[in-house]
């Protein structure tokens, strides 16, 4: 038995000292360069969060579809006067987008998806997906879907 567990000692020791010699992980390759079509997204969701931040309701007016819906958190539908109502009140100051991702859907059409930290009394974070079509040039939200982020799922409104 004795030589038994100085075996095995000797196969643990010999197993870290192999790990502890492997070098690094190299990091991953930063993301690759957006396209001028993503930039255009990209862009567009910034000037949309920073009007509802900055309270801008007339902005965010111009830029919600006659025919929006979106569905919340808790599942329940809302409609584009909900969120011109959001604009007027704001958000909390800090807001944070990150992980921004771009899915064209068409030549006029694509889904910006990205994670959300909303600072307040309790930090919510949430993924959030947004559906852009261009509308006479200009590009008007038609649909978003907010989940919270399953670390968070007990932060309910």
């Amino acid at each position: 038995m004795r030589v038994f567990s100085l075996l095995l000692s000797a196969v643990l020791m010999m197993s870290a000292l192999a790990v502890a010699q492997t070098p690094p992980a190299k990091p991953m390759p930063s993301s690759k360069e957006l396209s001028p079509f993503e930039q255009e997204l990209v862009s567009n969701q910034n000037q949309f969060m920073q009007a509802i931040a900055d309270k801008n309701a007339t902005y965010v007016s111009q830029s919600v579809a006659a025919d929006f819906r979106g569905v919340g958190n808790n599942g329940d539908y809302y409609d584009r006067d909900e969120v011109i109502d959001s604009a007027h009140g704001g958000q909390p100051k800090g807001q944070r987008m990150y992980d921004v991702v771009v899915v064209p859907v068409g030549a006029d059409c694509a889904v910006v998806s990205y994670n959300l930290v909303v600072p307040g009394s309790r930090i919510r974070y949430r993924h959030m997906s947004d559906t852009w079509a261009q509308d006479n040039g200009k590009w008007k939200l038609k649909f978003q879907q907010l989940t919270i982020n399953l670390f968070s799922a007990t932060d309910f409104d």
